[in-house]
């Protein structure tokens, strides 16, 4: 299908479920991926400027900024009026879509946090370690431990 008609299909799905989600107060959140419809800040805000709802949002993934090629720090400050979740992970230098446990990559969260901190973001963080089905409590400790370290360091306040 021809991006302008996926877009259009989009669009037109969300402008279905906006109404019932503005009446129940919630937000409906997309997601840029990498290699899918919508993978960076230029195409998310191409896109959004044809939804006519307060109730659709972005869930911001770091690591799927960073692969598309973009510094997380710049397009979560770009996006900031329309982020409602943070996906947390790493990735590797080279850019390929692996999410990694915190620490284990080369994303400076550091400075989207701090970024974070200095718009005074309120909202839900996730970590997002798919790949660590096999592992899920060690990841998740792994990953916590830095993230609390790194927290300390930028003065987000995380409730765990």
């Amino acid at each position: 299908m021809a991006r302008k008609e996926a877009i259009s299909l989009f669009h037109q799905g969300l402008a279905r479920v906006a109404p019932r989600a503005e009446e129940l107060g919630i937000k409906v959140l997309v997601e840029p991926e990498p290699e899918l419809l919508l993978e960076n800040t230029r195409e998310f805000r191409e896109f959004i400027k044809g939804v006519d709802s307060s109730a659709i949002g972005l869930n911001f993934d770091i690591g799927h900024f960073f692969c598309a090629g973009e510094d997380p720090s710049a397009a979560f400050e770009e996006l900031f009026e329309w982020i409602g979740h943070v996906h947390l992970e790493d990735i590797a230098a080279t850019r390929v879509h692996n999410h990694l446990i915190l620490g284990h990559g080369a994303i400076q969260l550091s400075d989207v946090f701090k970024t974070m901190v200095s718009l005074g973001y309120q909202g839900d963080v996730s970590l997002e370690l798919y790949p660590y089905v096999d592992t899920p409590e060690e990841a998740g400790r792994e990953s916590l431990n830095y993230l609390r370290s790194l927290l300390e360091k930028s003065d987000f306040d995380l409730v765990l």
